[in-house]
């Protein structure tokens, strides 16, 4: 075992996240991290018709819950996998909330990181103005 010197790990150290966030913060960073995003992201087809089981099972390579995954503080804090259930239960989020934030009839997958931003700070689903208003103030 290799003994270190405490003020040279002081200055090596990484910083390690918040390992506790609010629904709110977790919704936050989950928009922050699509937006960051550069590969495609895709709506999720059709969940409001799917049965439960089959809907909490629903994953996919361009789907927002992958963006989600693919984060470590996110694993760290328990997200499990990258299927809707697994982010439904993360995010604290109803059939519903998964409907109107991510569904291929509701959004484009460019506009779920701004609707999940809006959800973050209002709490209500944001609408067509919301999101226009929201492309118009990032300059």
């Amino acid at each position: 075992m290799k003994r270190s010197d405490p003020l040279e790990m002081q200055v090596t150290a990484e910083p390690v996240a918040q390992l506790a966030m609010t629904r709110s913060e977790r919704i936050e960073r989950w928009a922050k991290l699509l937006q960051e995003h550069e590969g495609r992201i895709s709506p999720l087809p059709g969940i409001e018709y799917m049965p439960e089981a089959e809907r909490r099972q629903l994953t996919g390579p361009y789907y927002p819950m992958t963006v989600a995954f693919a984060d470590p503080v996110f694993r760290a804090l328990g997200l499990k996998s990258d299927k809707l259930g697994d982010a439904m239960d993360f995010f604290e989020l109803s059939l519903e909330d998964a409907h109107q934030l991510m569904c291929e009839c509701v959004s484009t997958g460019s506009m779920i990181a701004g609707r999940l931003h809006g959800y973050a700070e209002t709490g209500r689903y944001p609408g067509f103005w919301d999101h226009a208003r929201s492309i118009f103030a990032r300059g």
